[in-house]
């Protein structure tokens, strides 16, 4: 569209500098005009940075660049349209104009200066926006005061105890419920119509906004129509709801049958799709951004792409290069934007592991989605030890760096690696334990065979049916009880289990964690089995009203259930040749092996090529071996240590 007379680049030469918008003074309807100023970071005048959502219209919106014509997305335009002074100019800096997109070298040196721009900027001015949701209305402050009135109902927590947020989620939810009973204000029935509108705008979703407000002295966000919204409010509503468990009895409310466009379908590879709503999965991702601007001075870079999995990037590169400003520990890369995807995936890998002398990243590779895409298909020439990070969308077992570890059942020394001259071969220490012998029926498997029911069920109604969920739960449960004890009689007195076959099965079900990432506790571990065991007695079909008045002794049964779905989401319940209780990757099957690798956090399961060598299928929790026990055993034995190699 540009022609001869367009902007045209002048290449940036001296390093650690930057381009800068002075975007002249104009009412918001008039044209833009700006001109685009070189200068060295360190003695650059005060600006402030531009967070924004790209979008797919490239280059149709024109305006003036140092006289000349210059053409950009339509986000930008309207962003640089709204933040204009009308009496003043104003200093911006925003990616798309302020770095040459069309030069790869020049975006590679500048993505490696992004943090310090964000961090020095005066503030952040994040744009979502025109207001053409109706339900801001001619009052935008009812924004503001809906996310403030919501801070107020949550109560004070320390989010590191974990006795204390489940006592505090029971009485929230059982305040929330007297105070509904009793016509008053209360979380349940607060008007969060507000927040549902921001939390549709595609801006939460995108990658590069996590390092964006994670480095920002402030962050504002805006709606155009006079909609400001301090970050950091929005942030703690979100960390606070979520982590009590509190964003549940809403999330009916946020399923309701929405646009075309408020949807995202997700192929199941069967045929059908399923429809999830962005709106209460934006939740989770503005809390997973609060973390990582908590604690992102003592986190690694493997610890960012871990937390960021269910974000979105336009270019997969930046799975890894839109996080290089959050490490604050540990190795990193330079970003290479000439390189192949699967060059930046392979490079990052062996940086972590080799250079970082760690294996958190096998537990996200080969990748950790739940449903598979026809149209995104695993890059084909990605060693199984290599993460496609395109397609992470499920939670992983290993630690984040800045918690306590919670296993070690590779021991607590580094792990032993190297990898062949071609790349193709990741060499561990190790021992190869046990294979799986019988395997349930995962939840995502259920899930699969329900896809026409729920479809047709969105379809006539948009009704989410929480019951047809409880069923797929017990179902699974049953599954698991059945392979664990060749039946699911739970109740039976003639059938109990002995006490610590019982808790070693309670640990299998919930990966050994809570719903916090923390160890179970035995008294946790003894919820979790009288859980289990009420959930598959007579009255097993339940609703949440009966869960409530029933005479079982039960802590916190929402958190209990937490516990168990948390990390099993991506997994398969197994009783292995052994005799452990463990869950294994969704893809594995009859033949496969379960090691343990000297410095690994968790335990493995590998798929035997035949020639010596092994694909990795995944992490896994085997009960009984979490803790170093296995090396232990091989060491008082006098076994030497394996060399496994991964392909």
């Amino acid at each position: 569209m540009a022609g001869e007379d367009a902007y045209e680049y002048t290449a940036i030469t001296a390093p650690k500098t930057i381009r800068l918008i002075h975007i002249s003074p104009e009412t918001e309807t008039d044209p833009v005009h700006f001109s685009l100023e070189t200068s060295p970071l360190e003695s650059a005048p005060d600006f402030e940075a531009i967070s924004y959502c790209w979008g797919n219209d490239q280059g149709q919106h024109q305006v003036v660049c140092n006289g000349k014509p210059l053409f950009m997305h339509k986000s930008l335009f309207e962003a640089l349209s709204y933040f204009r002074f009308p009496d003043k100019p104003r200093v911006l800096w925003a990616d798309a104009v302020c770095i040459n997109q069309a030069d790869p070298i020049e975006k590679s040196s500048q993505v490696l200066l992004m943090p310090h721009i964000y961090s020095q900027a005066s503030r952040v001015l994040v744009w979502l926006g025109a207001a053409v949701d109706p339900v801001f209305g001619s009052v935008p402050s009812h924004t503001n005061l809906t996310i403030l009135q919501g801070l107020q109902m949550l109560p004070g927590f320390d989010p590191e105890n974990a006795a204390d947020m489940a006592a505090k989620t029971q009485i929230m939810s059982y305040d929330a419920l007297r105070l509904r009973a009793e016509g008053k204000p209360n979380i349940l029935d607060h008007d969060w119509a507000p927040l549902v509108a921001l939390l549709r705008r595609p801006w939460f979703r995108r990658k590069w906004v996590v390092q964006e407000v994670a480095l920002a002295k402030e962050a504002l966000l805006y709606v155009g129509g006079g909609v400001e919204i301090q970050w950091l409010d929005i942030a703690r509503l979100a960390f606070g709801m979520e982590t009590l468990g509190l964003d549940k009895p809403w999330r009916l409310k946020l399923e309701e049958p929405k646009l075309d466009s408020d949807i995202e379908k997700t192929d199941t590879g069967k045929g059908g799709s399923i429809e999830f709503r962005p709106v209460f999965i934006t939740f989770h991702l503005i809390s997973a951004m609060y973390m990582v601007q908590i604690y992102r001075h003592d986190a690694t870079l493997v610890d960012g792409v871990m937390s960021t999995k269910f974000f979105d990037c336009t270019d997969p590169r930046d799975h890894v290069f839109s996080l290089l400003g959050l490490g604050g520990v540990g190795p990193t890369l330079r970003p290479d934007y000439e390189a192949s995807v699967s060059d930046v995936f392979r490079r990052f890998s062996i940086s972590m592991m080799i250079e970082g002398k760690s294996l958190k990243l096998l537990s996200l590779a080969p990748d950790r989605s739940l449903f598979h895409t026809p149209e995104v298909q695993r890059l084909e020439d990605l060693p199984t030890w290599v993460p496609d990070l395109r397609l992470m969308r499920a939670d992983v077992m290993a630690s984040f760096t800045v918690r306590p570890q919670a296993f070690f059942a590779g021991g607590q020394g580094k792990p032993v690696l190297s990898v062949s001259d071609d790349e193709r071969f990741l060499h561990c220490q190790g021992l190869l334990l046990d294979s799986p012998q019988r395997l349930a029926t995962s939840l995502v498997e259920m899930l699969l065979e329900d896809i026409p029911e729920i479809r047709n069920s969105f379809e006539t109604t948009g009704d989410p049916s929480p019951e047809r969920r409880e069923r797929r739960f017990i179902r699974w449960l049953e599954s698991a009880y059945q392979t664990a004890f060749g039946h699911d009689r739970a109740c039976d007195p003639d059938l109990v289990p002995e006490l610590e076959v019982a808790n070693s099965f309670s640990r299998a079900m919930s990966c050994g964690t809570d719903f916090l990432r923390n160890r179970l506790s035995p008294e946790q571990v003894t919820t979790i089995w009288n859980f289990i065991q009420w959930k598959l007695g007579p009255d097993a079909n339940k609703d949440e009203a009966t869960e409530r008045d029933s005479t079982i002794e039960l802590n916190y049964s929402s958190t209990t259930r937490d516990s168990l779905l948390l990390l099993s989401m991506g997994t398969k319940f197994c009783v292995t040749e052994s005799g452990r209780f463990g869950q294994v990757p969704l893809n594995s099957k009859l033949g496969d092996r379960i090691c343990v690798l000297v410095g690994g956090e968790v335990p493995f399961a590998v798929r035997p090529t035949g020639n010596g060598t092994y694909t990795l299928i995944g992490e896994c929790y085997i009960d009984g071996i979490m803790d170093g026990e296995a090396l232990q055993e091989a060491a008082s034995r006098g076994m030497p240590l394996e060399t496994i190699i991964l392909e």
